[in-house]
């Protein structure tokens, strides 16, 4: 089991820790709401965020000991919360989970604060849970989550064509994939 109430990751700029009920912010919904944000969140654009929706979804990943929706905070600024990182459908049998990240604050796309999060995330999740998989999917015209995995080791797994509803037609999506190479195999004994 993972205890979120001791996870606290830090980077030059970034700190990211499980999202807590009282970390919800008016940005956070409004950006949710965003159809810049939004047009590559599966679940989040099928309905209209509300504070008491969100918080609902905080807690629930909170109470989930398959999940973990971490907060990405900025040091040293007046509106600290920027985005998140969801870690879900953690196997341990299969030592696998899924994972997909979302920068709501769009003053600070582009800035490397995605990839950062995700490398930090990425190596807490293999050298501290003991993960040997970890997947994502994107659709395929979501070039900067492309890139972005890409530059935090992530790798093509397969595409699937078609898979998810967008407004009025179906995208396809790349599965993309990191194995821990540190595994322990002893592990599996």
């Amino acid at each position: 089991m993972i205890n979120k109430q001791e996870i606290l990751l830090q980077a030059d700029n970034i700190l990211i820790r499980p999202l807590k009920v009282t970390d919800v912010t008016d940005e956070y919904v409004a950006g949710l709401n965003d159809p810049d944000v939004n047009q590559h969140l599966v679940a989040v654009r099928q309905h209209h965020q509300t504070k008491d929706s969100v918080t609902c979804y905080v807690e629930e990943n909170w109470e989930n000991p398959h999940s973990i929706l971490f907060g990405i905070f900025l040091k040293q600024t007046k509106n600290p919360f920027i985005g998140t990182i969801r870690v879900h459908n953690i196997d341990f049998f299969h030592l696998s989970a899924s994972i997909g990240i979302c920068l709501f604050t769009k003053r600070e796309w582009k800035k490397g604060y995605a990839c950062s999060s995700l490398r930090l995330i990425k190596k807490y999740l293999f050298e501290n849970v003991k993960l040997h998989y970890l997947e994502a999917g994107i659709y395929t015209d979501n070039l900067n989550s492309i890139k972005c995995f890409l530059h935090s080791g992530f790798v093509e797994q397969y595409r699937v064509k078609e898979k998810y509803r967008h407004i009025d037609s179906f995208k396809e999506v790349i599965f993309f994939a990191a194995i821990n190479p540190l595994f322990d195999s002893s592990l599996l004994k």
